[in-house]
C-alpha cells in the first residue's frame, strides 16, 4: 500500500522526521519498504511517499486511518477526525431506492446514500496527485473520491448513476442462473453460480466486492450518485477474483477482510466530499441492511501469561494502556490483576491471548525485550529409544542395497481400496477437503502405493532393478470421525539385487526367500526372532501361494510376499515383492533390556529329529511348544529341513529339528540327554499327532 506523509498527517499528529517513521512502523511489524521524496505539482510542496508491505492478516492496515492508528500507538500523538456529513432519518429515502441481501453469509452488510446534482469533470490536481502517487488513475471526480475514501479507510466504495437503474431495487444475490456479466473494462466474464452480484431487480449491475458493469458505470451526463458501501464474504470475494483473474484494489481489501462497522462511516465522508468537489446535494437519508451484526470475542489476557511468553515484566495498567491505544476495550481487574480485552470489529485476526501479547511486543518494541537463550534441563546423556531404533533399522537396510525414499502421505481411492495396510478393524481412509489433484484425494492407509509410485517413475527412467523401503506414517478415520496414524516400514523389491566389490558381475532373481530374509534381519535387529511366528495367509493384492504373515503373541504385525498376478497386470507391471511391517506394534515387543552372560563353560550335546505332518502344519508351531517347556537343559531349538518327496504320503510333509542340550555346571552324559530327549519326542508326537522318521 502507497500514501503520502502529508495525507497521513491529516489523521494523526505526527512530530517525527519521515525517516525515523519509516523506522517505527518497520519495527513495529508494518514493514516500509521504500520511501521517497515528492513534490506536489503547483504548490512545490515537499512530501514523502511511503510503500508498505501489510501482512494478509492485517486488512485494517490497508486504508491510512488504520495506519494513523499504529501510528498513534508508537508515537503517542493524538488521532484526528476527518470531515464528514452526517445521515439523517429521511422518510423519503425508501421510496428512492431499496436493498434486499439474499444471503446474509455472503453481504453481512449493505448502507447506500445519494447524492443529487453532482457534476462529473475532471479532478484537482491535490486529489490526482494523492491518488497516482498511490498507484491509482484517475478517472473523475466522482469516481475518484470513491478510490480516495477507499485509501484513507480501507472500505471500498462504488458509484452508480442513479438514473440508469430502471427499478432502483438493489438486490445483493449469487449468481445462480445468470451466467455473463460485462464489467467496466467491457470484458465478458463467465460466471458461476456462487458467484456474488449487485442486481437491479433482476439485472446485473456490479460484481460485488470485484468490479462494476458498464451500463451503471458514472459519465459525464450524470446528476445523481447512489454510493455503495458494503462488506462482502472474503473468501467469496477471492474465488471469484482469482478464478476470473480481475484484480483490482477493492477485492484486494475485501479478501483480507474488512469492517464491517465502517461502512456508514466511508459513505459518509464520501458524500461530503461530493458536496465540496462536485457541488452535490446530499439526501440526509440513509440505506443502511445490517442482518448479521458481528459480536466480537472477550479474551482473557493475564499478567503471568505475558511474562511466560515474552520474558518481562509488564503489569496489567501498562498492557492495558497499549491494547486501549490500538482501539481495543480494556478492563482491569483490580485483585487479580487480569484484563478483559475486547478488540474492535476492524481486528478480526485477535481471537486469543497470544494475539494480544503479541500486540504487546510490537507496541513496546521488539528491541526492548532482552535476548536470551532457553533454559534447558539436561538429559543425563539418556538417548532416544525410538530414534536409535529407527537409525539403526535405517543403516541396515542400506547395507543390504535398499534406498530410502520420503512420500507425501496422499494417494489414490483406487490404490487405498488395493492397499488396506495393517489396521485392525475397519480401514476407513481420511479424505482431503481440497485436494491439489485426484491423485492425492485421500491420506495413505498403506506405505505400499507410494512405493509402487517409485518403481513406475524408475522404470520410466530405464532402471533395471529397484530395491527400496520408506519408514513412515499412514492415516485412517475412526468410528469416531477422529484420524489415527501409526508408523510403519515398508519395502520393495524389484529386479536383481545390485551387487558390489567381488561380487559386482552377479547377477540373480530377487525370489521369496531374499525378502523373507530381509524381514527376518529387521526382526533379529529388534531382537523379536524368537517370538515371531509365521502363517501362510496375507493380504488379497499378494499371491496366495508366496505371501506370509508374521504375527507376535496372535497379533499381526506384518505381512511379505509377492504382488498377485492380476494386480501386476493392473499395474501394468512384472512381478516383484513388498513386505510391510507395523513398526510401532513391533517396538511394543521389543525387549527394552539387553541381558548377557559368560560364554558356557561346557560343552553342548545336540540330538535330531524327524517328523512327518500334514502339508499346512506349521513348522513354528513345534518350536514353540519345546520353548514353552522351560526344559532347563534345553539351550536352542531350529528347524533345519522340510522335504516333499516321493516316500512321504500324498498331502504331507517332513520337517527335520535340532535340538541342542547344555548344563551350566557339568558335562552332559548321553544316558541324560537321551533320556530328556525321548521324553519330549514322545510327548510330541502323541499331542501333534506327528509320525516319527527314522
Amino acid at each position: 500500500m502507497k500514501f503520502t506523509f502529508n495525507w497521513l498527517k491529516e489523521f494523526v499528529t505526527l512530530k517525527v522526521a519521515p525517516e525515523k517513521l519509516a523506522e517505527l512502523l518497520t519495527m513495529a511489524g508494518i514493514e516500509v519498504e521504500s520511501l521517497t521524496s515528492l513534490r506536489e505539482p503547483g504548490t512545490s510542496q515537499e512530501d514523502w511517499l511511503f510503500e508498505i508491505a501489510v501482512t494478509p492478516n492485517r486488512g485494517d492496515c490497508l486504508g491510512i486511518a488504520g495506519v494513523a492508528r499504529e501510528v498513534s500507538a508508537l508515537t503517542g500523538g493524538p488521532l484526528k477526525t476527518a470531515k464528514v456529513s452526517a445521515h439523517a432519518k429521511d422518510p423519503g429515502m425508501a421510496k428512492r431506492v431499496s436493498v434486499e441481501i439474499k444471503d446474509r453469509h455472503l453481504c453481512p452488510r449493505y448502507s447506500a446514500r445519494i447524492v443529487d446534482e453532482t457534476r462529473v469533470e475532471p479532478s484537482p490536481a491535490w486529489l490526482r496527485f494523492r491518488l497516482e502517487s498511490s498507484g491509482i488513475r484517475s478517472i473523475n471526480n466522482v469516481v475518484d473520491i470513491t478510490n480516495y475514501v477507499m485509501l484513507e479507510t480501507g472500505q471500498p466504495l462504488h458509484a452508480f448513476d442513479l438514473d440508469r437503474l430502471p427499478t432502483r431495487e438493489i438486490v445483493v444475490r449469487p449468481a445462480k442462473e445468470i451466467r455473463k456479466f460485462t464489467t467496466l473494462d467491457g470484458v465478458e466474464r463467465e460466471l458461476l453460480a456462487e458467484d456474488l452480484l449487485i442486481c437491479d431487480g433482476d439485472v446485473p449491475v456490479a460484481l460485488a466486492g470485484v468490479m462494476g458493469g458498464m451500463e451503471s458505470e458514472v459519465r459525464e451526463s450524470t446528476c445523481s450518485v447512489l454510493l455503495e458501501s458494503a462488506n462482502f464474504d472474503p473468501m467469496a470475494i477471492r474465488r471469484t477474483a482469482k478464478r476470473l483473474a480481475l484484480h483490482s484494489e477493492a477485492s484486494h481489501r475485501f479478501e483480507r477482510g474488512v469492517d464491517p462497522e465502517g461502512t456508514v462511516a466511508a459513505l459518509n465522508r464520501a458524500v461530503y466530499l461530493l458536496s465540496e468537489l462536485t457541488g452535490g446535494r446530499p439526501v440526509k437519508g440513509l440505506t443502511d441492511r445490517y442482518p448479521r451484526r458481528l459480536k466480537m470475542p472477550t479474551i482473557l489476557l493475564r499478567e503471568e501469561r505475558i511474562e511466560g511468553m515474552l520474558g518481562i515484566r509488564m503489569d496489567g495498567k501498562q498492557a492495558g494502556k497499549i491494547l486501549q491505544a490500538l482501539g481495543l476495550k480494556a478492563r482491569r481487574h483490580a485483585k487479580s490483576g487480569r484484563i478483559e480485552v475486547i478488540p474492535p470489529t476492524s481486528r478480526p485476526d485477535l481471537t486469543r491471548e497470544a494475539d494480544l501479547i503479541e500486540e504487546l511486543a510490537r507496541l513496546h518494541g521488539y528491541q526492548k525485550i532482552p535476548a536470551a537463550l532457553p533454559l534447558l534441563r539436561l538429559s543425563g546423556g539418556k538417548t532416544d529409544d525410538r530414534l536409535a531404533q529407527e537409525r539403526r533399522i535405517r543403516s541396515f537396510l542400506t547395507g543390504e542395497g535398499l534406498v530410502e525414499v520420503v512420500n507425501l502421505p496422499f494417494t489414490t481411492e483406487k490404490l487405498n481400496r488395493s492397499f488396506g495396510g495393517l489396521w485392525n478393524g475397519s480401514s476407513t481412509p481420511v479424505t482431503v477437503q481440497n485436494p491439489l489433484a485426484k491423485e492425492s484425494a485421500e491420506m495413505r492407509l498403506s506405505l505400499l502405493p507410494g512405493l509402487i509410485e517409485n518403481l513406475r517413475h524408475n522404470l520410466a527412467q530405464r532402471a533395471e532393478s529397484f530395491w527400496a523401503y520408506h519408514l513412515g506414517k499412514v492415516f485412517r478415520l475412526t468410528t469416531d470421525g477422529e484420524s489415527e496414524e501409526r508408523q510403519c516400514l515398508s519395502g520393495l523389491l524389484y529386479g536383481p539385487r545390485a551387487r558390489r566389490g567381488l561380487r559386482s558381475g552377479e547377477e540373480t532373481s530377487t525370489g521369496f526367500l531374499d525378502c523373507k530374509g530381509v524381514v527376518e534381519s529387521i526382526l533379529d535387529l529388534l531382537r523379536l526372532i524368537e517370538r515371531a511366528t509365521w502363517l501362510p495367509e496375507g493380504p488379497g493384492v499378494l499371491h496366495p501361494g508366496r505371501v506370509a504373515s508374521l504375527q507376535c503373541d496372535d497379533r499381526t504385525v506384518g505381512y511379505f510376499g509377492q504382488i498377485h498376478p492380476d494386480v501386476c497386470d493392473e499395474l501394468g507391471l512384472s512381478p516383484f515383492f513388498v513386505f510391510e511391517l507395523d513398526f510401532e506394534k513391533l517396538l511394543e515387543y521389543a525387549p527394552r533390556k539387553i541381558t548377557t552372560r559368560s560364554l558356557p563353560r561346557f560343552p553342548s550335546v545336540e540330538r535330531d529329529f524327524a517328523i512327518v505332518v500334514d502339508r499346512a502344519f506349521p513348522s513354528q508351531r513345534i518350536v514353540s511348544w519345546i520353548k514353552d517347556l522351560n526344559e532347563a537343559l534345553i539351550e536352542q531349538v531350529q528347524v533345519f529341513d522340510q522335504y516333499v518327496g516321493s516316500s512321504i504320503p500324498e498331502g504331507k510333509k517332513s520337517l527335520a529339528y535340532k535340538i541342542s542340550y547344555r548344563a551350566d555346571d557339568r558335562t552332559l552324559t548321553d544316558a541324560e540327554v537321551n533320556a530328556v530327549h525321548q521324553n519330549l519326542v514322545d510327548r510330541m508326537s502323541e499331542l501333534f499327532g506327528a509320525q516319527l522318521r527314522s
